[in-house]
């Protein structure tokens, strides 16, 4: 009697552990949830007790085709997943130059060659390989090769700069210069179908060592002391080749190409090269204005106005600093 009890509890052990296998076959679970489904251009959200997409759409009776895709928008069927059924459609696939018609329902195009079996790194799409797939499109697939080169490159001198308050502005001083450096770098050139489409550096080795330009540049306020005694800044040094005139020279008149009277302190310059109003300062002759011009003035010259004739001839003609003054 106690052996028939222990036979009927084994057996329904066993008929219950059936039983939950074959439900779990069945793709049912105990729990139910709500799931939208989106296929054939509709969406719906059903409730349902199945534990896998590929039962639900068999339960709400949408067919698969050989090709089609599901696309789970979980990793796993649960409350509030969303399933996208993903038809089949044809695409033209060129590999070798041989095209053929693939039906498919893979998402990209790059997705599409690997279940081909195209796969990197032996083979690549061409064009955009995240293009979305659509139907009677072109999808190009070469076959990838490799090959290593050694090749010398210069490596350019970098330039270090150094502040120096010994430096007036604009003046700067170099300490040391610059040399390239050498190096030997092995690089994989990629081709598909023979044709280059990356290069992908593998090792460096330096051969020559690169040795910085170093410069100082000033941060000194650029003066220079006038006559009177007095610091004016400037803000660059011109070596220009000086005349004397007096102001009755030209048409006599005394007027100069700006409308000021010639006199004393006013000079004729190239206006290309000190625009008029510039004011200047010149050894020897002190604070100017450039307010004329002339038709012998071209270039690095400079006209000076004198009082008078004697002081025009004993200056003469000389190189001289013009201080271009801020």
């Amino acid at each position: 009697m106690e052996k028939r009890n222990k036979k009927s509890v084994i057996r329904i052990y066993f008929v219950i552990i059936g039983l939950i296998a074959a439900i779990m076959l069945a793709g049912f679970a105990s729990k139910g949830k709500s799931v939208t489904i989106e296929a054939d251009g509709n969406t719906k959200t059903v409730f349902t007790h199945t534990m896998s997409a590929d039962a639900l759409l068999r339960e709400v009776e949408i067919p698969l085709g050989p090709n089609d895709e599901i696309e789970l928008s979980t990793a796993s069927l649960e409350n509030g997943s969303k399933v996208t059924v993903r038809r089949a459609v044809p695409v033209n696939v060129i590999v070798k130059n041989k095209t053929s018609v693939v039906y498919t329902g893979k998402r990209t195009a790059q997705e599409v060659a690997k279940a081909l079996g195209y796969s990197e790194p032996d083979y690549c799409v061409f064009d955009n390989p995240d293009a979305l797939v659509q139907q009677d499109m072109t999808i190009r697939i070469g076959v990838v090769s490799r090959k290593e080169i050694t090749e010398d490159e210069v490596m350019p001198y970098p330039i270090e700069t150094i502040p120096d308050e010994s430096l007036a502005k604009g003046e700067e001083q170099v300490v040391q210069q610059g040399v390239n450096g050498r190096k030997t770098v092995k690089t994989n050139i990629v081709y598909a179908d023979g044709k280059q489409i990356a290069r992908i550096p593998v090792s460096e080795t330096v051969i020559t060592e690169v040795k910085p330009l170093i410069r100082h540049v000033g941060t000194k306020e650029a003066v220079v002391e006038t006559a009177s005694g007095n610091q004016s800044p400037y803000r660059a040094i011109m070596r220009m080749t000086a005349t004397a005139y007096l102001p009755t020279d030209g048409d006599g008149r005394g007027i100069t190409k700006s409308g000021l009277m010639a006199r004393y302190g006013i000079v004729a310059v190239d206006p290309h090269v000190i625009p008029l109003g510039t004011r200047v300062f010149i050894p020897g002759y002190g604070t100017a204005l450039a307010a004329d011009t002339g038709g012998d003035i071209n270039g690095a010259r400079i006209d000076l106005c004198m009082e008078d004739y004697n002081s025009c001839m004993n200056f003469g003609r000389r190189d001289i600093d013009v201080y271009i003054l801020q």
